[in-house]
C-alpha cells in the first residue's frame, strides 16, 4: 500500500513540475508597445516626450534610485551609452511612484547619465511590461517589439552582447 502511494506521489509531482515548466516555457511572451502611445515626463525638466523607437533601435532601463543593483549596473549602461549612442536610442525608465525626484536626480548625477530619463508617474508603463524588477533592459525594434530582454543585474559582456544583436537586427 505504501508503494502505490510513493508511486502516486510521484506520478502527481512529476505532472505538476511538467506543466508548470510548459507554463514558463510558453508563456514567454514579449510585450509590444505600440510607439505613438509613449508619453512620459523628462525628469530635468519635466516636459512631456515621447519615446522614439522608429529612429534607432531602443534600449529601455527600467531602474529605481534605492535598487542595489541599479547602482551596481548604472556605470555599465552609461558606458554602452556612450560607445553606442549614435546607433541606439536609451531610455532611463524610473516608475516615481516607488521612488522620490530627488533621489532619482542624485542617482543620475552619481552615475553621469546623459541619456534621457523618463519618469513614469503612475507606474502604468511599468505595470505594462508586467513588473519584473530592477533593473530591467528591454532591446525593442522600430515597431515597438522586444526583441530582448534582460532582468536584474549582469555582466558588461552579456549587455553589449543584446546591444550588438539589436544593432544587427535593426
Amino acid at each position: 500500500m505504501r508503494k502505490n502511494i510513493t508511486i502516486i506521489s510521484s506520478f502527481i509531482l512529476c505532472i505538476a513540475l511538467s506543466t508548470i515548466i510548459y507554463i514558463v516555457v510558453n508563456n514567454n511572451t514579449k510585450p509590444t508597445v505600440s510607439p505613438e502611445n509613449i508619453e512620459l515626463k523628462v525628469l530635468i525638466n519635466s516636459d512631456v516626450t515621447q519615446i522614439k523607437f522608429s529612429e534607432k533601435p531602443t534600449v529601455l532601463v527600467f531602474f529605481t534610485s534605492w535598487c542595489p543593483y541599479c547602482n551596481e549596473d548604472a556605470p555599465k549602461i552609461v558606458s554602452l551609452y556612450e560607445k553606442y549612442k549614435d546607433k541606439v536610442n536609451i531610455y532611463g525608465i524610473n516608475p516615481i511612484y516607488r521612488d522620490d525626484v530627488s533621489e532619482v536626480e542624485q542617482y543620475v548625477k552619481k552615475y553621469n547619465i546623459d541619456y534621457p530619463v523618463l519618469l513614469d508617474e503612475t507606474g502604468a508603463f511599468y505595470k505594462h511590461y508586467g513588473e519584473p524588477g530592477f533593473p530591467t533592459l528591454y532591446f525593442i525594434d522600430s515597431e515597438g517589439e522586444v526583441l530582448d530582454q534582460i532582468i536584474g543585474s549582469t555582466d558588461l559582456e552579456v549587455i553589449e552582447s543584446s546591444f550588438n544583436i539589436l544593432i544587427e537586427y535593426f
